[in-house]
């Protein structure tokens, strides 16, 4: 038999002595079996109580902090996907944006309210922005070589992301993860680039459009939870706004 179930079976016995004495003596002493059998029938009334209270309310409460802080965590680790892709990923994609005026209010983030944030999110989520990447067929090549350059060198960031089993519980960025995959997929095996013709470019266009609304998406929902958890920390992110051309990591002020 184990050492651990040797020890409860033993300390489970000295439980039951230590009752069988407390109990007698009480008996001893006052003489009143009537009311121990009062007592003890009262207590066990109140374990399916316990029961009850624990199961249902305080294991809710538990489950759900518990997954409050797995999110959090989960939300910080964003921070590292748009330091490490994100940003450059976004930066490509709009540069190459034939609507990229539909993402002008991106620039102004750094005077946004935390109601600016949840209405854009809103916006986003019914309206998304509109991508079409506006490359002209002399130039196609080294615009989809460099993004597939980007995402082959940030694979293994991605495969180490999916292997996080917490990230199933944030729907949009564990979409957004997949859709980076299918991207860099469908680059990988376009083994010359040259080859790309229209009608692949447009196909190609559908998978950035995939991956650019639920990268801009998930970029206003980080910078949302930065700016109401973290407000310290969102000012960099502003500095390097993939979305304003002008911005700069340097303060000038």
């Amino acid at each position: 038999m184990e050492e651990h179930k040797k020890w409860k079976i033993k300390f489970s016995i000295l439980m039951v002595i230590l009752i069988i004495i407390i109990y007698g003596s009480n008996y001893l002493v006052l003489g009143d079996g009537e009311h121990i059998i009062s007592y003890v029938w009262t207590h066990l009334g109140f374990i399916p109580v316990d029961i009850l209270v624990v199961a249902f309310l305080l294991e809710d409460i538990i489950e759900r902090k518990e997954k409050e802080a797995m999110l959090e965590k989960l939300d910080m680790l964003m921070s590292t996907f748009f330091s490490e892709l994100g940003n450059d990923l976004i930066t490509q994609l709009s540069t190459a944006n034939k609507y990229k005026a539909n993402t002008n209010s991106l620039k102004s983030i750094k005077d946004w309210e935390d109601e600016d944030y949840e209405n854009k999110l809103q916006e986003l989520k019914n309206s998304p922005v509109d991508f079409t990447a506006d490359v002209a067929p002399e130039n196609r090549r080294e615009f989809l070589e460099n993004l597939r350059e980007l995402l082959v060198n940030k694979r293994e960031f991605i495969i180490n992301l999916i292997n996080n089993p917490n990230l199933l519980e944030k729907e949009e960025f564990t979409k957004l993860i997949n859709a980076i995959l299918h991207l860099d997929e469908e680059l990988e095996h376009r083994k010359d680039l040259a080859l790309v013709n229209d009608a692949d470019f447009n196909h190609l266009n559908i998978d950035m459009d995939r991956v650019y609304n639920t990268l801009v998406h998930e970029w206003v929902y980080y910078l949302r939870y930065l700016n109401k958890y973290h407000p310290y920390m969102i000012a960099l992110m502003i500095r390097t706004n993939p979305f304003d051309e002008d911005a700069s990591v340097y303060v000038t002020e």
